[in-house]
C-alpha cells in the first residue's frame, strides 16, 4: 500500500513537470533556479495538493518583465488544464488583465471597481487612484510604471 502511495506520488510530480514546463529541472537544485522558475516550482507545488483554488499573492514580485509577460498564458492554461480557480492580489494589471474573468480594483481595504478587465482598467476611478491622474492604465506588462513615469503616451 505504501509503494501504491509512493507511485502514485511519482505520477503526481512527472505530470505536474511536464504541466507547468519544469521538467529540464527536475535534477536541479532549488537554488539554482532563477526567480521565475522558482516562482513556477512554487506554483506547481501548490497544484500538487489538488485545490480547487489557488491563491496567488503579487506573483509578478522580483520577476523579470519578460518572464511576468510569460506568467499570464501559463496561468490561464493552468487554470483552464487543471480546473483549478484562481484568485489573485497582484499590482501587475498587464498581468491579471490577461488572466482574470473577473477583476476587482481596491483602495484603501474597500472595493473601488468590480468587473471584466477591460472594464475596470477603464474606470476611470482606477485611473485616478491606481495613477493620480486622467490617463487610461494600458492592461500590459509594466504599463502602470511606465504610465507613472510618462511613457504611455
Amino acid at each position: 500500500m505504501a509503494r501504491d502511495a509512493e507511485i502514485a506520488m511519482w505520477s503526481r510530480v512527472d505530470e505536474l513537470l511536464e504541466l507547468t514546463g519544469l521538467g529540464p529541472f527536475a535534477d536541479a537544485l532549488v537554488s539554482e533556479l532563477s526567480t521565475g522558475t522558482r516562482l513556477i516550482l512554487d506554483i506547481a507545488c501548490g497544484l500538487a495538493q489538488g485545490p480547487r483554488v489557488l491563491l496567488l499573492d503579487e506573483p509578478a514580485t522580483g520577476i523579470s518583465m519578460h518572464e511576468t509577460e510569460q506568467l499570464g498564458p501559463l496561468l490561464r492554461w493552468l487554470r483552464d488544464t487543471t480546473g483549478t480557480a484562481l484568485l489573485i492580489v497582484e499590482h501587475e494589471l498587464g498581468l491579471v488583465s490577461a488572466v482574470a474573468d473577473r477583476l476587482v480594483a481596491m483602495e484603501a481595504g474597500s472595493a473601488l471597481a468590480a468587473g471584466s478587465p477591460a472594464d475596470v482598467v477603464a474606470d476611470p476611478r482606477v485611473i485616478a487612484s491606481y495613477l493620480g491622474t486622467d490617463r487610461p492604465v494600458a492592461a500590459t506588462p509594466g504599463s502602470a510604471a511606465r504610465a507613472l513615469l510618462g511613457g504611455d503616451e
